[in-house]
């Protein structure tokens, strides 16, 4: 059975009779054709499409005023986007989406509801569980995904300065400030103490962006810090 959870953090299981079944996965390589050549030629790094995809199905009861207010409780609940959409219900990893509709067909003189919902996810990949990982002086990481990893790294007290640096890449984050200092590596956010900061950190972090591999990774810090990140998949 298909696990929803929505924005308010409110959960839902849909019945045995909704299936999730066509999970795609796009990537565009964006290229360019040679005048008089043949083919073309690859201009830029592959990326991933948004996954757009369908729960689809019935709803039935003998009560079809139970139909409506089972239908009511559904629609409801996906306003408060985005959804959390796990394919069943036991699963850990989910994609994050939006609901694009949801088009019903009433049958049976309204005793059955056969129901579509397409949906879209902009950020393609699924997520698994959430770890905090505390790091103090040289720690490892260990993902298990299969996507790199862009954490929110936050020292765990007042820090002068903050030096992360990733052994297997050999990217360096370099943080110029005293306070509590977070960097959110996945939307180039910075903070000392609540403040804005992104002037503070060094212009490779900008330009290049520090993540986590599958796998082993280690990590050096000149201060404690946590780093926060759900394993990703593709």
């Amino acid at each position: 059975m298909i696990k929803l959870t929505n924005a308010l953090g409110a959960e839902k299981t849909l019945p045995l009779t909704m299936s999730f079944r066509r999970v795609p996965l796009e990537i565009s390589v964006p290229s360019q054709p040679l005048y008089g050549l043949d083919g073309d030629v690859v201009t830029g790094r592959p990326t991933l499409r948004p996954r757009q995809f369908v729960l689809e199905g019935g709803i039935y009861h003998r009560d079809k005023h139970q139909i409506e207010q089972d239908l009511d409780d559904l629609l409801t609940f996906l306003m408060h986007a985005p959804i959390d959409v796990y394919r069943q219900h036991w699963h850990n990893r989910f994609l994050r989406a939006h609901p694009l509709g949801a088009p019903q067909d009433w049958l049976d003189a309204g005793a059955e509801l056969s129901l579509r919902i397409p949906m879209i996810a902009h950020d393609p990949y699924w997520y698994g569980d959430k770890e905090t990982v505390p790091i103090s002086g040289t720690g490892t990481i260990y993902t298990y995904g299969t996507a790199p990893v862009y954490p929110i790294i936050t020292t765990t007290g007042s820090a002068v300065n903050l030096q992360v640096a990733h052994g297997q890449t050999g990217k360096i984050i370099e943080v110029t400030g005293s306070g509590v200092i977070e960097v959110d590596c996945a939307d180039l956010k910075v903070t000392i103490d609540g403040v804005n900061s992104l002037d503070k950190i060094n212009d490779e972090f900008k330009l290049n962006l520090w993540e986590l591999l599958p796998g082993e990774n280690l990590i050096t810090t000149s201060h404690p810090i946590e780093v926060k990140f759900r394993h990703r998949y593709y």
